[in-house]
């Protein structure tokens, strides 16, 4: 008897197998053999049972006079989110044989690294509510990028590019680096009330036009009306393209496949992967079926072997992609498998149901930390009429830049003020609330915007 899910809790199905393959009824019975005398059958003094979260949150509390005593409270989200991660995922993508990031060519070597870059696959593809999901890119930005090239070669007669002014600066920066000298003009959408103006699209949207780029939820945290910009988008031909770097609100918001999505990229990072500093994180890009021999990248597809056994290989790879470099349809030769395989372990661990709640904790701490920041009298909600997931605007009296200066200065990060992106915005802070931040952290911001704001 074997257990089929070697890296999982078993099942109470799987423990019944086990107890029958050992002849016993039960647990107590494979204990026979430990005296009375020296079992422990009282309760321990452990209290009742806690999530890991909670446990690392009370080791934090008993070490406060210690190392950790200066640990920053950060509230800084813009791209790069700070959720919980098993420290089984982690312990797991440490072994020795997942340590590379090398294009697996030879399959008979690489059935491992082969299968679990199909799951990432399946699985991204299956968020995205899209049909096909390559198996990852540098990161976010980069598969954005990656996304205007398609699309240049899909669209081959057109050379006009439109941006919606909500995507992520930064994205907008590696798209541009891009797109540099392929002759393309890029013009942005201008934002109405936090999202991108619809009345704008359509005034904007033209025959030339080769793709329309939205993120949601955006730059600001709001969440767009992505069907209805796809189909101001579609009624001129252009391809419709969407973002999402907080992958994490695809567990509550309609998918960019449901919404008409061409193409549809993300960041993986909120799938457990440390914020690192900034890196390394992994690209996901999904795209329709119809537009597969076009996707830059690498596919792993499912095949058969000669014994008729179930094995793994690339797919719709030529030479080109990995020789011919002006005649591929990407320069990307080594993506992030260890990272795509952290995220792959996250999401198996997590399971539908978990990743559900933790959309819902992040959606309820985020109104929780609304509330408590306008309360104090020092902050308004910038787009308060608009629907948010994790983040959201506040505008402050003062210099936000000056706020998060002092906040700094007595260990809490507050957010990020926005006049790093935008001189001219001085009020404006980012603040970002992830599963992680308990009550008391966003008592904590709120009590120094009263003091400090």
């Amino acid at each position: 008897m074997t257990v089929q899910h070697r890296f999982l809790p078993t099942t109470p199905a799987d423990r019944a197998d086990l107890l029958k393959a050992c002849g016993a009824n039960s647990i107590e019975d494979l204990l026979i053999g430990i005296p009375a005398n020296v079992r422990f059958n009282g309760v321990l003094p452990s209290g009742p049972a806690q999530s890991e979260l909670e446990i690392r949150r009370r080791i934090r509390t008993l070490m406060k006079d210690g190392r950790y005593a200066k640990n920053a409270l950060s509230f800084i989200g813009a791209g790069i989110y700070d959720h919980m991660c098993p420290s089984a995922v982690n312990q797991l993508t440490l072994r020795g044989e997942f340590l590379t990031s090398y294009t697996p060519y030879q399959p008979e070597l690489s059935q491992g690294t082969l299968q679990a870059l199909f799951e990432f696959q399946t699985m991204v593809a299956e968020l995205f509510g899209m049909e096909v999901s390559n198996a990852s890119h540098y990161d976010g930005s980069t598969s954005l990028a990656e996304a205007a090239l398609m699309a240049m070669r899909l669209n081959k007669d057109k050379k006009r590019l439109l941006v919606s002014s909500s995507v992520h600066p930064e994205y907008v920066q590696v798209l541009k680096t891009y797109l540099a000298n392929l002759g393309v003009e890029i013009s942005f959408v201008p934002l109405e009330e936090g999202v991108t103006s619809l009345n704008s699209l359509k005034s904007l949207v033209t025959d030339e036009v080769m793709a329309v780029i939205i993120q949601s939820p955006n730059f600001y945290g709001c969440v767009e009306d992505l069907e209805s910009l796809a189909a101001a988008a579609k009624a001129k031909g252009a391809l419709f393209i969407v973002s999402t770097p907080e992958t994490l609100s695809l567990a509550v918001l309609p998918s960019p496949g449901d919404c008409g999505a061409d193409i549809a990229t993300g960041e993986g990072q909120s799938f457990g992967v440390p914020q690192s500093f900034g890196g390394p994180f992994v690209g996901l890009f999904t795209s329709k079926m119809e537009f597969v021999r076009q996707m830059p990248g690498r596919l792993c597809g499912e095949t058969v072997d000669a014994q008729g056994r179930r094995s793994y290989t690339l797919t719709l790879s030529t030479r080109e992609q990995h020789i011919r470099r002006d005649k591929a349809t990407s320069n990307i030769c080594t993506n992030q498998n260890l990272i795509a395989l952290w995220a792959t372990i996250w999401l198996t661990m997590i399971g539908k149901e978990g990743f559900h709640e933790l959309a819902v904790q992040n959606l309820s701490k985020t109104e929780y930390a609304k509330e408590a920041l306008v309360a104090t009298g020092k902050a308004k909600l910038r787009f308060a009429k608009q629907s948010t997931f994790n983040e959201f605007v506040v505008d402050l009296k003062g210099s936000a830049q000056d706020f998060f200066e002092k906040a700094a200065a007595r260990g809490v990060a507050p957010g990020v003020a926005l006049s790093r992106f935008d001189g001219k915005d001085t009020t404006g802070l980012l603040v970002c609330v992830t599963e992680k931040k308990s009550r008391e952290d966003i008592d904590t911001l709120a009590q120094l915007l009263r003091e400090l704001a």
